[in-house]
């Protein structure tokens, strides 16, 4: 198969939905000699914070000039991110200059996926159920790890832990979850003690666990402490050390528009980090509990300070303000809500939204637009480019009931009368603008943005910022899209 044939085979597995089980990988892998055990790895799982983590996690060990495989989920702007190799200190360097060099490419996708073709097609003729979209995709990734031999991988899980396909791992170097919260609440549980549960399916005979403590998240502190027993408990019945990352640990704390510093208990170190938000403190306090187990003080501390996450509280430009974030439920949008108001509340700003419809979407767009901040310029809605998204107009009505607009200022951009070119000779405070057309609705705000010398704030799905992120890259910076 080339690349274009193997994402078709892929994706033709999204027919079976979503299967909770390590039945099918765990045959899977088996067949293919089970590349996964080749190679240390750490684990990451949680609700919010997984993908910072594990960014750290991977700067740290090319530090350490290891070769570290690097998996996560889901992928920003392209589909061969989710499987990424940063070999040492020049691959961290080459990664620094381009985005892309780290990625699987198109051919060893295609050719490990050929492969894995032939021992699915054996799972079948021996009575298996096919393997899930996730499924394949974590097989092609632990394959390319140990045919390239790494030194060490970072994992990420797709979702929840217990069930997760990326739970096949008999010994990890060490075990992390990140915050808790309430999402994928109809799998993983109604309460977050039942989710920490499913978090918790990670933690192995033996293996030192890294916690966020919940009793330190701020929307979930009531029951932070019956998840932080079933923690303890699954802990102590493995026998796996468990070490806490409390707010209470942290001091020093200082936040810029290049980033952030602090202090960790057990190091008068001066931690520096360009990551934006307060919950980044506790991210990379949970990364420096980890690499602790593969790297020295210095090379953490170098890692962390050389980390990037695009598309996570991103500032693609200082003045007038172009922010992205892919707050994509309530605790995201919380902390974005925090972030605009420690630090970018001097005025109104424009803000365009995409959000997946079966999110807590009213108590998000609260969050962020109906908060304690300064109220919004304007408000572009879009629709996200996947199946589940809620549609623009929807928004548009849900955000117009919470703000409490009239009817005369939501406006549809794809009516000529609203168009573009339109709006740029009308008065826009206060108005809802939306158009499903992702591309329009950004450079109808961007224009805005510039016309009025305004911050524009783009937030919710990641699916959202991943498609955005090229065309803002293209406006802003003048790089062109892939194809041009």
């Amino acid at each position: 198969m080339n690349f274009s044939e193997a994402l078709d085979y892929l994706f033709q597995a999204n027919d079976f939905g979503i299967r909770p089980g390590l039945e099918r990988i765990t045959k899977l892998l088996d067949l293919l000699g089970n590349p996964q055990d080749k190679y240390p790895c750490v684990h990451i799982a949680g609700t919010n914070g997984k993908g910072s983590v594990s960014a750290y996690c991977a700067h740290v060990a090319a530090v350490a000039d290891k070769k570290v495989g690097w998996f996560t989920s889901p992928y920003l702007e392209r589909f061969n991110e989710r499987i990424r190799i940063i070999d040492g200190r020049q691959g961290l360097a080459d990664f620094e200059d381009h985005f892309r060099s780290p990625e699987i490419s198109e051919e060893a996708f295609a050719a490990l996926l050929t492969e894995i073709r032939v021992a699915i097609d054996q799972m079948l003729a021996e009575g298996f159920d096919p393997p899930t979209v996730f499924e394949m995709l974590t097989a092609v990734a632990y394959l390319y790890y140990a045919r390239e031999k790494v030194d060490m991988a970072v994992i990420e899980v797709g979702m929840g832990g217990r069930l997760d396909s990326t739970n096949v791992l008999t010994k990890p170097l060490v075990s992390v979850i990140t915050a808790l919260g309430y999402d994928h609440m109809d799998r993983l549980g109604n309460t977050l003690g039942e989710i920490a549960g499913e978090k918790a399916g990670i933690i192995k005979q033996g293996c030192p666990v890294i916690l966020y403590d919940p009793r330190d998240i701020q929307e979930t502190s009531q029951e932070g402490a019956s998840a932080l027993q079933v923690v303890e408990e699954k802990a102590r019945s493995l026998a796996a050390p468990l070490s806490l990352v409390s707010a209470c640990m942290f001091s020093d704390h200082q936040v810029d528009r290049q980033g952030q510093s602090f202090k960790l208990e057990g190091s008068d170190r001066l931690w520096h980090i360009k990551l934006r938000g307060d919950y980044q403190q506790m991210n990379a306090g949970l990364a420096i509990r980890a690499c602790q187990a593969f790297a020295t003080e210095e090379q953490i501390a170098e890692g962390l300070a050389r980390t990037r996450w695009p598309g996570r509280l991103e500032i693609l430009q200082q003045e007038p303000l172009v922010m992205i974030d892919g707050a994509h439920n309530v605790q995201g949008c919380a902390a974005l809500a925090r972030e605009i108001h420690a630090h970018f509340n001097e005025e109104s700003h424009i803000y365009m939204v995409g959000i997946l419809a079966d999110k807590e979407h009213a108590q998000m767009l609260s969050l962020v637009l109906k908060g304690d901040n300064q109220p919004p310029a304007t408000v572009y809605c879009t629709a996200c480019p996947v199946p589940r998204t809620m549609q623009a107009h929807q928004l548009a009505q849900e955000l117009q009931g919470i703000l409490g607009w009239a009817d005369d200022q939501v406006w549809n951009i794809e009516e000529p009368v609203h168009s573009p070119d339109k709006l740029a000779q009308e008065g826009l405070a206060g108005k809802i603008c939306y158009s499903p057309d992702i591309e329009k609705t950004l450079l109808a705000a961007l224009a805005q943005a510039k016309r009025e010398g305004k911050g524009l704030v783009v937030f919710g799905s990641l699916y959202l910022i991943g498609n955005l992120r090229p065309y803002l890259r293209r406006e802003l910076w003048g790089q062109a899209l892939d194809g041009e």
